[in-house]
């Protein structure tokens, strides 16, 4: 269950940096609420998932998963480009979640 808690996190990554993105310099408020309630949501799903993921892996998941969830938002909403190239690392950050948790 801390696996999908900390996933959850990581989409939640895109959440508030997309409420930035769109605040236009935090005027338009609603933006900035998603700013903020996908902020603290992000942060306390990964204060819970840590309790029993080692915090390094959980750290890296949470980052990869952001990241990634971040790019796919930014292409659909954005318009910005996502290449082959793009995807195969994608790809190559996806592996390397589940090796951790394999390995774990």
């Amino acid at each position: 269950m801390s696996w999908f808690i900390l996933f959850i996190a990581g989409l939640l990554e895109a959440g508030w940096l997309v409420g930035i993105q769109k605040s236009e310099s935090f005027t338009n408020i609603p933006y900035v609420a998603l700013a903020v309630i996908s902020m603290v949501l992000s942060l306390v799903l990964f204060s819970i998932a840590i309790k029993n993921i080692p915090i390094a892996h959980a750290y890296l998941v949470w980052l990869a998963v952001g990241v990634i969830s971040i790019s796919i938002v930014n292409h659909y909403f954005f318009d910005q480009q996502l290449r082959l190239a793009h995807l195969f690392c994608f790809g190559l950050i996806f592996i390397g979640v589940v090796g951790l948790k394999i390995l774990k």
